[in-house]
């Protein structure tokens, strides 16, 4: 690759890893390459005369999906969408503007997808098939979202600093205080008891601030979601799903492989408030590891799970 150098790695399978960058050869091209085995293998691919990728992202429960974006006859918005882990390309653009800078997906949340472009941030609820412009009219050079609360969704952008979602985009407000240069370039979160957001502007300072109780999720949360734990984990032939629910509710739960697969349904259950457990059997399930989906109301919480069966 000429230029580029854009990485995402698969939050299901972190062997399998995807490059995308840009090839010159009298015009440009999308050079992607992909590894599944950790990086010891590499397959190529040059997609598309006059057009080029500024960004790569995983499918929040599929790793055979994967998102670039970039742009065509270097203006005209470009995402190109695998399903099939790089073997074929398809191209969908209904709905955005402008040059794709910058593509965000969730892990454990299938087909959303933002995109941060020069005419602002867009966003797809259907794999990027469609797309549609939030309120966020600054070109956007970067992307981060808080895993525990996915509707926590970070923006950085050229010219007028960090915005900050608490609705997955519906609503933005800048949080720049103490931010001394506005055209920030790249975006990270350190989770923890409190979440840090490192932006990295243009010139070389690197800035950071501790996320306020404003940008925590709502109180009204039907899954708390510290207490979602698998255990034991590893499994081999029995585990226990555990969480905590404020008021009663309608919990679902199951069980997808690293391809986004369901290999295992639990159905519905009714739980009451306080301390729940349910009771996983992984017999008939093959060794591996895989991700299981917790979910009440619209809220949706995802715990890692190896069974050595």
């Amino acid at each position: 690759m000429n230029d580029g150098g854009f990485m995402a790695v698969s939050p299901l399978n972190s062997n399998i890893v995807f490059a995308t960058g840009n090839v010159y050869n009298a015009a440009y091209f999308i050079g992607v390459s992909h590894t599944s085995d950790g990086g010891t293998t590499w397959e190529h691919d040059t997609i598309g005369l006059g057009t080029r990728g500024w960004a790569v992202a995983f499918d929040g429960v599929d790793t055979n999906r994967v998102y670039v974006g970039g742009d065509t006859n270097y203006s005209y918005p470009c995402v190109l969408i695998t399903t099939d882990l790089g073997a074929t390309w398809t191209s969908s653009n209904a709905g955005l503007a402008g040059t794709v800078n910058a593509l965000l997906t969730v892990p454990g949340v299938a087909n959303l997808v933002y995109a941060g472009t020069n005419n602002g941030l867009f966003k797809s609820t259907d794999g990027g098939a469609t797309w549609a412009a939030t309120p966020l009219t600054q070109q956007v050079r970067a992307l981060v979202a808080d895993p525990v609360h996915p509707a926590n969704v970070y923006a950085g952008t050229y010219g007028a600093g960090v915005y900050a979602s608490t609705d997955g985009g519906t609503t933005w407000n800048p949080m720049n205080t103490g931010l001394t240069c506005n055209n920030v370039l790249s975006l990270a979160l350190r989770g923890g008891a409190e979440n840090t957001i490192y932006a990295g502007t243009e010139g070389g300072s690197v800035f950071r601030t501790t996320v306020t109780t404003a940008i925590s999720a709502p109180s009204s949360l039907i899954l708390h979601p510290s207490s979602f734990v698998v255990s034991p984990n590893p499994s081999r032939g029995k585990t226990c799903l555990e969480f905590t629910l404020p008021a009663s509710a309608l919990v679902r739960a199951a069980v997808y492989d690293h391809a986004g697969r369901q290999v295992a349904n639990l159905g519905g259950r009714p739980m009451s408030s306080g301390t729940n457990a349910w009771q996983l059997d992984t017999r008939n399930i093959p060794a591996g590891t895989y991700f299981v989906r917790l979910t009440a109301g619209k809220e949706t919480r995802t715990a890692r799970l190896t069974i050595i069966n």
